[in-house]
């Protein structure tokens, strides 16, 4: 299947969006730092939510894609398909734990070796997703919303827990050091939720885009996929807002979430609208946010070195030119990286490459026995 442009620039946006929030944090002087508190109850859950919800979205695709090619071609089974994704999500939550190891050592504490950073959430996200891929689409809407309310329920313990708890190590401890370290992040209940509605919208995306009759195709993106998705986001973000408004404004509540939701299905109806139907028309690819999206878990992992070159330096005004010159010359990099080294540059396509390889020896020796 090729490569989706609306659920690029979604992922785009939401690698731009860590790399902007980020410097704010790691560059802006103290007096200056209101700036965040304004932008992140605005941009925090659309943002981070978005990159499982694409997550969700493109590991549903990929598997109807495997087992619709299995079920056709002797060149993959079932499987070996299974075998890919299982392998490959292995691998991406081995670098992650590898990256929270290099930043606990940094940080002189061990404890977070375990943390729900974006590069320990996706795969886990995956493996937990896996069994969920071949059932109905209303249990994974029920599970989300399910894991969403148990998730708000439980924050206020795991604040007491893991920022005032001052007794003995005890069970509770260890629940909520697992499920909510760190505090200040996101947890695995909540991304999991938006990964899972990720999935759904992915298998409706799926099953209408494989419709072969091109005119029945496109009265059905428009009327059985797009407009539901639309009138489903705008009562999602409305809701998220009138709800419990003064939770709306603070990212890891029921609220914020709701909200999240709403706003990322609306963002993706209007991007893959003007895509389908080439409202806009693209002379050349919509490089900026493929760059950004293409080589995503690249940029996550070499983004880190930023935090050292401004630490705590810099006023608001001073923040943008900056911010603006390095984005140019990482997107002229990714670019030139692009243009020369193309898949061999993306960590992401080498974790894919090297989960195919693995797959396939492991093929070999079930069929040797």
């Amino acid at each position: 299947m090729k490569r989706i442009n609306s659920i690029d620039t979604i992922r785009g946006i939401t690698i731009f969006l860590m790399v902007f929030y980020h410097t704010l944090d790691w560059w802006l002087i103290h007096s200056d730092r209101w700036f965040i508190e304004f932008l992140l109850p605005i941009l925090g859950p659309t943002g981070f939510s978005g990159f499982l919800f694409v997550s969700g979205f493109s590991a549903a695709i990929a598997y109807k894609s495997r087992v619709k090619k299995a079920a056709s071609s002797p060149e993959i089974s079932i499987t070996q398909a299974r075998d890919i994704y299982l392998i490959r999500a292995l691998l991406f939550l081995a670098v992650g734990l590898i990256y929270n190891t290099i930043l606990a050592l940094g940080a002189g504490n061990m404890k977070w070796i375990w943390s729900w950073f974006i590069l320990q959430t996706i795969p886990v996200s995956l493996l937990l997703g896996w069994p969920f891929l071949r059932t109905p689409k209303y249990l994974r809407i029920g599970l989300g919303i399910g894991l969403l309310v148990i998730n708000d329920l439980l924050s206020p313990f795991a604040n007491y827990f893991l920022l005032d708890y001052s007794g003995p190590l005890n069970i509770y401890v260890v629940f909520f050091y697992i499920f909510y370290h760190p505090i200040e992040s996101f947890t695995i209940l909540s991304y999991f939720a938006m990964f899972l509605f990720g999935t759904v919208v992915g298998d409706f995306f799926f099953d209408v885009n494989s419709i072969n009759d091109q005119e029945v195709r496109k009265k059905s993106i428009k009327s059985v996929f797009l407009r539901p998705l639309l009138i489903v986001g705008i009562i999602l973000a409305v809701f998220g807002i009138i709800y419990r408004f003064d939770d709306f404004l603070y990212r890891r509540t029921f609220s914020a979430m709701i909200y999240a939701i709403g706003m990322i299905l609306i963002i993706f109806a209007i991007l893959f609208y003007l895509e389908e139907f080439e409202i806009i028309k693209h002379k050349k690819r919509y490089r900026f946010f493929f760059y950004l999206s293409y080589y995503s878990f690249t940029i996550y992992l070499a983004h880190d070195i930023l935090y050292f070159i401004f630490y705590k330096q810099l006023n608001i005004i001073i923040y943008w030119l900056v911010f603006i010159g390095i984005l140019t010359f990482i997107i002229l990099l990714l670019k030139v990286m692009h243009k020369k080294l193309g898949p061999k540059a993306s960590v992401k396509a080498q974790l894919s490459t090297l989960s195919l390889i693995i797959a396939k020896r492991i093929e070999r020796m079930k069929s040797r026995e």
